[in-house]
């Protein structure tokens, strides 16, 4: 018998060591079977079917919600930290989300929600793929007049 609730036990035993919300999206559509539901051996054992699988729903609709109510710049401060412990560069990483994008949706996911995310993985990857003001190559873009 759990001592935690099933979603109390996800959110620290797991949720908790999970870098990030990008991070944690992406643990969720890795989660995902190819029919929409989650697979997760151990946590079903512990909780069962039925509550594993509404509480995985549960806290990924709460984590695609957090990332949708996120100034992008602090989305994009957070995908910076997420591709550092994956150890590998903004861009790819946003590119990985990108390929996943349809895993990272809960099922039945409203269509303006699919929209949001689209435009926010969207906007992150045209941030991190452009030149940066500290580059030598953002030195050649033209200048606004003020």
């Amino acid at each position: 018998m759990a001592l935690k609730s099933a979603y109390d036990d996800l959110r620290q035993r797991t949720l908790g060591k999970i870098e990030g919300l990008w991070g944690k999206l992406y643990y969720f559509a890795d989660r995902r079977s190819p029919e929409g539901g989650y697979e997760h051996w151990g946590f079903e054992r512990v909780h069962g079917t039925a509550a594993a699988q509404e509480t995985f729903a549960r806290a990924h609709q709460l984590v695609l919600g957090d990332i949708l109510r996120t100034r992008i710049s602090l989305l994009q401060k957070d995908l910076e930290h997420c591709s550092q412990a994956e150890g590998i560069n903004p861009a790819s990483y946003v590119s990985k989300l990108k390929e996943s994008q349809s895993r990272l949706l809960p099922s039945d996911c409203p269509k303006m929600t699919k929209l949001h995310l689209v435009s926010v993985l969207k906007t992150l990857s045209i941030l991190e793929t452009r030149p940066r003001s500290d580059s030598p190559d953002a030195s050649q873009l033209p200048q606004l007049d003020q």
